[in-house]
């Protein structure tokens, strides 16, 4: 019985933070996929490739604001609590959600439709910054200490999680619907679908308690210079290897995975519901393997996994994108697609608690909040835009490989760099 109860409360807290992360990348991921239509509608051009740019120009924009989020909201996270700011982030996220839902396209109101989805962009952005920093805090300081990998890997799950289900949810549109109904409306039900998930978290996360570990800290802690004062003079490594750690696995997965479908159609020319496979396959993949791979860092140490992702996603990516232009296939997409999952899964496994692990706990969602979020903002969430610019420009398909191999360079020499043992209480 003692088991049992133990279990209960532990999958009820996994659960209210990764459906939480979950409805983030549901979004994120649902709009990078659905690229081409938002250009079309919300941002019309002569150019198919300048409504295109746009549109990922305004998904890009949330990366503007979303090292704001993580150092305002981070720093909430530690002095106010994780718990308190897992709240405040879902009902942002949400809001975000239902404005690009319901947002009039730019032929019934002309210029402010653009303007509904930047501003929709931004309020998803400066949330996410606060989202991923306090709830892998929270994830990992409610795990046993020999759990911590496999506790923070379910953040990550749940992002693949959230990629299968937006792919499965726009593919599934697609298929049933004719090109006209999908342009139509039929685009708008899976974020619509979406909304779902934000009241569900927000009723869960309200039931969450914080950690006894944070609050023991907390209790102890003395009046001092704020977090994030203290991280730049203290902590300037360990926040330097962090993101050069975040350069690396963010590049990858907002090319690999996130572009992936506007690649499939822009590129290789296949249809949109057959695009739809990347993110279905890929999140699956990440969402069965990153698990599994957290427990393998419990258990043999989180550096060496690092390290063999680092230089997969250095080296990988070429070979399979030539392979790609030799069969534009949805079967070849979804080879590729399950190889970048497993490659991926490699860091994104021990991930959470290895970065979560470079600062101790007064410091932990301050520190994850600025590694994270300035890396990702420059090298992730533009890289969608960069990468079709450099396609554009070049007219080479396989101008995205080498996006990635420069980041997994960075990201590779931090991994080789990070230290072994366990930095943080």
């Amino acid at each position: 019985m003692s088991t049992i109860a133990t279990v209960r409360p532990a999958f009820r807290t996994i659960g209210a933070v990764v459906i939480g992360n979950a409805l983030d990348w549901y979004d994120f991921a649902l709009y990078g996929y659905l690229a081409v239509t938002i250009g079309t509608l919300f941002f019309p051009a002569e150019s198919s490739w300048t409504s295109l740019l746009s549109s990922l120009a305004a998904f890009g924009s949330a990366y503007i604001v979303r090292p704001l989020g993580g150092i305002i909201l981070a720093q909430l996270a530690d002095q106010w609590g994780r718990r308190n700011t897992l709240i405040l982030v879902i009902a942002l996220m949400t809001l975000g959600t239902a404005l690009i839902t319901f947002a009039p396209s730019y032929g019934s109101i002309g210029v402010a439709a653009p303007v509904i989805v930047v501003l929709s962009r931004l309020l998803q952005g400066f949330s996410a910054g606060g989202e991923f920093a306090s709830a892998t805090a929270f994830l990992i300081e409610a795990a046993p200490p020999a759990r911590r990998g496999l506790y923070g890997a379910w953040q990550l799950a749940g992002q693949g999680m959230a990629i299968l289900l937006s792919g499965l949810a726009g593919s599934l549109m697609a298929r049933v619907l004719t090109p006209l109904q999908f342009m139509a409306w039929g685009w708008r039900v899976p974020f619509l679908l979406g909304l779902v998930i934000g009241p569900l978290g927000y009723y869960l996360r309200l039931r969450l308690k914080e950690s006894p570990v944070f609050l023991d800290e907390r209790a102890r802690r003395r009046a001092a210079r704020s977090p994030l004062v203290e991280l730049v003079l203290a902590y300037k490594y360990r926040v330097l290897l962090g993101f050069g750690l975040v350069i690396g696995g963010s590049a990858a997965l907002y090319v690999l995975f996130v572009f992936m479908p506007t690649y499939a159609i822009r590129v290789l020319g296949l249809d949109l519901s057959a695009a739809f496979i990347a993110p279905v396959v890929a999140g699956l993949t990440v969402g069965v393997f990153c698990p599994i791979l957290g427990l393998v860092s419990d258990k043999i140490g989180r550096k060496g996994l690092l390290v063999i992702s680092m230089a997969g996603l250095l080296v990988a990516p070429y070979p399979c994108f030539l392979w790609l232009q030799h069969g534009h296939s949805v079967w070849h997409l979804a080879a590729v697609e399950l190889a970048f999952g497993v490659i991926f899964s490699f860091s994104g496994g021990p991930f959470n608690a290895a970065l979560g692990e470079l600062f101790p706990m007064r410091l932990r969602a301050s520190g994850l909040g600025v590694a994270y979020n300035f890396a990702v903002a420059l090298f992730g969430g533009l890289a969608p835009l960069v990468v079709a610019w450099l396609i554009m420009r070049t007219q080479d398909p396989l101008a995205p490989t080498y996006y990635v191999a420069a980041c997994a360079i960075v990201g590779l020499a931090a991994a080789l760099a990070w230290p072994s043992s366990d930095a943080a209480s």
